[in-house]
């Protein structure tokens, strides 16, 4: 007989007696160890013996000589680490069977432990996955070992997001990202840039697909930053801190490109992430909590107080719009706008547009760019690269559309009949949401936006403010008509302390005319200042004089009142008797009354009702009985 033969025949014989006589079956293994120390095939079955036994320690140390003198020869001997290593993955789900690898594997020495995972690794071959799993579970196991084999791991990890970017990017981000922060290895700059890229991409997901905001994206991501800048050994740049201004780290930004080369992937990548972050910051903040809803808020054109006296004229200047404070979250929004607008500057110069415009291509960023290059536009008072934009953005609401097209009207100094149709569909879409008005709508002297939410409130003033910025003009204006006079009393009952200069004049234009005629009193001007300015002047005019107030059925508009065939009621002082002095109080004391009234609402209905006598204030037509607004 040869010696395989022999050992063969005493492996065989251990076997039959393993079940029926262990103490058999552990002579017949002693001996054959004995007389065979370097057979595999005798310390294998010495190895199943202890494993079926459930001897973690005496396992343990047969499976060490196996592993130490018999590596890369055995399928069996790779079905048992296989099964080790499969059951130190899921340590906390095992089976009893996982569960004695998990015990045997505490009584391995620590050169056996990590031997078994080189191994592994080296024996994966096109198993990527696995080969990166090993690599983790062997960090946990020996932190230590992450500074020789994070290289490796990172470039594997690189090489699986072009195949599989979701499980590759959680893989780097959420298990070997921790693992190395406190030593990173030094990469090669195309690859931490590249991981550094990914990173950001997967956490921009989180926070865009999520319909719960991740805690603290952000302070992660600029660690993350600060990691893979460790590993290109760049200068670092600012923490993390929600307390901190956006100005501190613009300045940092400054500071690091006058001390850089040209293109610099330093600056390249601090301005990418300052930039995201500012568009975050932005994009998170158009949306505010009102009325317990969320309401969005839309960048327009302010409006600019007008003088014939050219106090308050338009600065014709090229410097950049002001931004007004109309609401809480305005300085925020503004501040957010203008750090992105910066850093979207510097990053489109030469230096750095053709790597920056791979960066946007690769993240996830799209519905965030497009509503920042219209707004951008907007600010830049660029109209046709606005309407070009505004054609490719796909997800506007007609609401936001039509105000968008509004506010590019005012943009532009005129108003089309596109842009009055435009507030129409306003009015006609009110939110649910009320709000409140807001100040600062109209500023002297200089271009200025408007961060508008989008409630009844602050759209019914933008609407009301747009109409009032086409017409004023005509008060000043020779042989302007009574019912301009009269409309632009009821519009202005949204704006009487902010301009008062406007009320002031129409109502010395009104006191120097010989006749005058107000059709919308009592249906419309329900605030009490002009009530008591309009019946003084009742009460003063001259004989030769005639203040006609026109009737009509209260809560009808005049011409739905004319259409209806209801013939208006007409007062005047001219050869006023009793009975007509007591009908204008009557009239006053109803529409005092009535001062408690949503005027919102009352302003809203206004516009709707008498949108054509509107239409020819603003484009001199003539009043007809229809009038179709492209």
């Amino acid at each position: 007989m040869s010696n395989e033969e022999n050992e063969l025949f005493m492996v065989k014989q251990a076997q039959s007696f393993r079940k029926s006589d262990p103490d058999a079956a552990k002579a017949w293994i002693m001996t054959a160890k004995v007389l065979y120390p370097t057979a595999f095939n005798v310390q294998y079955e010495a190895y199943l013996f202890e494993r079926d036994g459930k001897n973690y320690e005496e396992a343990a140390k047969c499976f060490s000589v196996i592993a130490t003198n018999f590596p890369n020869r055995h399928a069996e001997l790779w079905q048992e680490i296989n099964a080790l290593t499969n059951a130190l993955r899921t340590e906390n789900e095992n089976t009893p069977e996982q569960e004695f690898f998990v015990k045997m594997y505490k009584h391995l020495t620590d050169d056996v432990q990590h031997n078994i995972f080189m191994h592994t690794i080296n024996h994966c071959g096109d198993d990527l996955e696995q080969c990166i799993c090993i690599y983790i579970l062997m960090f946990k196991k020996f932190p230590k070992s992450v500074t020789t084999h994070a290289p490796r791991l990172l470039e594997l990890l690189a090489e699986g997001m072009t195949t599989d970017p979701d499980v590759y990017q959680r893989i780097l981000v959420e298990d070997v990202l921790p693992m190395i922060q406190h030593k990173p290895p030094e990469l090669p700059p195309v690859l931490a840039c590249r991981l550094y890229t990914n990173s950001l991409e997967y956490y921009l997901r989180q926070i865009m697909d999520s319909e719960t905001e991740p805690a603290d994206p952000w302070k992660t991501i600029f660690k993350v930053l600060m990691l893979c800048g460790q590993m290109m050994g760049w200068e670092p740049f600012l923490p993390f801190s929600k307390q901190g201004s956006q100005n501190v780290y613009w300045e940092k930004l400054v500071d690091i490109l006058s001390a850089s080369p040209p293109g610099s992937s330093k600056v390249l990548f601090y301005a990418t992430t300052l930039f995201i972050y500012s568009l975050y910051g932005y994009i998170r903040n158009c949306r505010l909590r009102i009325d317990d809803a969320d309401v969005s808020h839309v960048l327009v054109e302010g409006f600019i107080e007008w003088a014939p006296d050219g106090d308050g004229a338009e600065d014709q200047s090229m410097e950049p719009p002001k931004f007004s404070l109309t609401t809480p979250n305005s300085p925020d929004l503004s501040n957010a706008f203008l750090h992105a607008a910066q850093c979207w500057q510097l990053l489109n110069t030469d230096q750095f547009q053709r790597d920056f415009s791979q960066l946007m291509v690769a993240l996830p960023l799209a519905p965030w760019i497009s509503r920042f290059l219209f707004d951008l536009a907007i600010y830049f008072g660029h109209r046709d690269e606005a309407n070009k934009l505004m054609g490719e953005m796909t997800t506007q609401s007609s609401l936001v559309k039509s105000l968008q097209i509004l506010s590019l009207n005012l943009m532009q100094g005129s108003m089309t009949l596109q842009g009055f149709q435009c507030i129409l569909t306003i009015i006609g879409e009110l939110p649910a949401t009320n709000g409140h008005l807001l100040e600062n709508m109209t500023l002297k002297g200089h271009r200025h936006m408007v961060f508008l939410p989008l409630t009844r409130a602050a759209l019914v003033q933008y609407c009301t403010g747009a109409i009032v910025s086409r017409i004023s003009r005509q008060v000043y204006e020779p042989n302007c008509s009574d019912r301009l006079l009269g409309d632009l009393l009821v519009l202005q009952q949204l704006n009487l302390l902010n301009d008062t200069r406007l009320t002031q004049q129409i109502f010395s234009v009104i006191k120097q005319r010989k006749s005058f005629n107000l059709r919308t009193l009592s249906t419309y001007i329900i605030n009490i200042d002009l009530i008591e300015e309009l019946s003084h002047i009742w009460n003063s005019q001259l004989e030769d004089s005639n203040f006609e107030l026109t009737g009509s059925p209260t809560g009808v508009s005049s011409t739905a009142s004319g259409a209806a065939g209801v013939p208006p009621r007409r007062i005047g002082t001219r050869g006023a008797d009793k009975g007509a002095r007591d009908e204008f109080k009557t009239i006053t004391r109803q529409q005092i009354a009535r001062c408690n009234e949503n005027i919102i609402t009352l302003l809203a209905n206004f516009i709707s009702q008498e949108q054509l006598m509107l239409a020819q204030h603003i484009f001199g037509i003539q009043p007809v009985e229809t009038i179709e607004i492209k």
